[in-house]
């Protein structure tokens, strides 16, 4: 979705007119840490990206900007002001110009705009911000370990949560969720660590390439 307030930084940019596989990354979990621990944080997950093929898409709000990817200055700047927005506290920051980390909400939200899909959302919660997200729009989420009552919980809002090991297998899972025309986003419980989700995000992520350069 086009928008005049939202700003791609030019690796997204290139990588969407190429095609490289591209993987949004929520920013607010990393906010838990202090400055500058969150931004050497940020910096080491977008480098297990990077060296799985795929390009990292932090996404935060930056003086009233919506960016899907950040430069060093703007992960800097991010990361000292902190925050974990939600999706409806990106109007006030939009319209005040100012800087916050993207919540799980907020970040999958952005990445809908910019057409990105899987999402990274490691702080994802059984938030109603983050619940209404979820139904809103056909989007893989990964995120940690999801306790049995939180996934009933997402099952109960017709959220699919997909246990799968196997990375094409989710990609089928989530294409036919697209051809069905279906809004809710599909969540990836894999792991407790932010290399688990790299992992597994990363391989969906080149896997959905290859599908959809041949459909």
């Amino acid at each position: 979705m086009a928008s005049k307030f939202l700003e791609l930084s030019p690796p997204v940019m290139a990588a969407r007119k190429v095609g490289t596989p591209i993987v949004a990354i929520e920013t607010g979990f990393f906010m838990r840490l202090p400055y500058p621990k969150n931004v050497a944080a940020l910096q080491e997950c977008e480098q297990a990206f990077w060296r799985r093929d795929c390009v990292p898409c932090c996404v935060g709000v930056v003086d009233g900007k919506l960016k899907a990817g950040l430069n060093k200055d703007e992960m800097d700047q991010l990361c000292q002001a902190g925050g974990n927005c939600t999706r409806a506290e990106l109007v006030s920051l939009v319209a005040g110009r100012s800087t916050s980390g993207a919540g799980p909400s907020a970040a999958i939200a952005i990445a809908r705009m910019a057409g990105i899909v899987p999402v990274m959302a490691p702080g994802l919660s059984d938030s109603l911000a983050d619940l209404d997200a979820l139904c809103s729009g056909a989007r893989m989420v990964f995120c940690g370990r999801l306790a049995p009552d939180k996934a009933l919980l997402f099952s109960s809002r017709s959220v699919s949560v997909l246990r799968q090991e196997d990375a094409d297998a989710l990609t089928d899972a989530y294409l036919l969720q697209r051809d069905l025309e279906l809004s809710e986003s599909s969540v990836v419980p894999c792991g407790n660590t932010l290399g688990d989700l790299a992992e597994r995000s990363s391989a969906a992520a080149l896997e959905l390439k290859k599908k959809t350069d041949f459909s």
